[in-house]
């Protein structure tokens, strides 16, 4: 059951800060990240943050970050605060995204009175080529609450994570979860006849400036004043030697099991 409709029954709103936002213009460029899980959408928004021309995109359409968020992101209806939050999240030249995950705005669409005021974003697709790998590192991020180094995690968690062994079932529970989400996003745009900006998780491997130049010219904003900051980001990679060697072994299984050949 879609649970964004009750947040916004009885919201405690700071009214001066509703009226101060709702004062404000749109920014004249809007955009949505379309992620799936463990895609590099943490890293990527964090580098996109630093380069202060590029907006401020976080999660802001989940249930629980609604949640967390509508004494910053005041709104008495689930269209007026995404409308608050993009005006929230802006940066000085203008520019303001966020990023959500399928389940995420699909839900968070479903509750909106008025879906026309999506029709002008534009649409970043990030995805990742090794789906396998995608699942493997899902699998590790939720056994072991694991998901991020911007945190301190407990001794509990770390030695949760050292621990972890493979588990078959549970890899391809989050395989099927992922391409469900990645065919979700597909359906989406087909249906409204969207063409993203596609960016995989290997492109920001491989050259993490190239894409947010390429991120820059898609959102309007001169690519030749994208830098990467010299304050270096807190997101680092949590794999270790299990996640290649659990991934060819998932994709063995997975094939011999159930006839997968891709």
């Amino acid at each position: 059951m879609n649970q964004i409709p009750t947040l916004f029954d009885n919201p405690v709103l700071n009214l001066k800060r509703l009226q101060d936002i709702e004062a404000l213009p749109e920014p004249r460029s809007r955009y949505i990240i379309a992620i799936t899980p463990r895609s590099g959408s943490t890293y990527l928004c964090d580098m996109m943050m630093k380069t202060k021309r590029l907006g401020t995109p976080q999660e802001v359409l989940g249930q629980l970050s609604i949640n967390n968020r509508l004494k910053n992101i005041p709104g008495r209806t689930p269209d007026e605060y995404i409308r608050n939050a993009i005006r929230v999240k802006r940066t000085a030249n203008d520019v303001s995204g966020l990023k959500a995950s399928w389940f995420q705005f699909q839900n968070f669409m479903e509750a909106m009175d008025d879906q026309s005021y999506l029709a002008g974003f534009k649409y970043i697709y990030l995805t990742r080529r090794d789906l396998f790998a995608q699942a493997v590192s899902l699998y590790k991020a939720t056994a072991s609450s694991v998901f991020h180094t911007n945190k301190q995690h407990s001794e509990e968690e770390l030695s949760q994570l050292n621990a972890l062994e493979y588990d078959y079932d549970m890899i391809k529970n989050w395989y099927g979860h992922i391409a469900a989400q990645e065919k979700g996003w597909q359906q989406y745009f087909y249906n409204k006849r969207i063409f993203p900006l596609c960016i995989t998780y290997e492109d920001i491997e491989d050259d993490i400036l190239t894409v947010l130049k390429r991120i820059a010219t898609y959102v309007a904003v001169n690519p030749e004043n994208i830098a990467i900051s010299a304050e270096p980001s807190v997101f680092k990679r949590i794999s270790d030697s299990r996640n290649a060697d659990w991934s060819n072994r998932f994709i063995l299984e997975h094939r011999l099991t159930d006839g997968i050949n891709n």
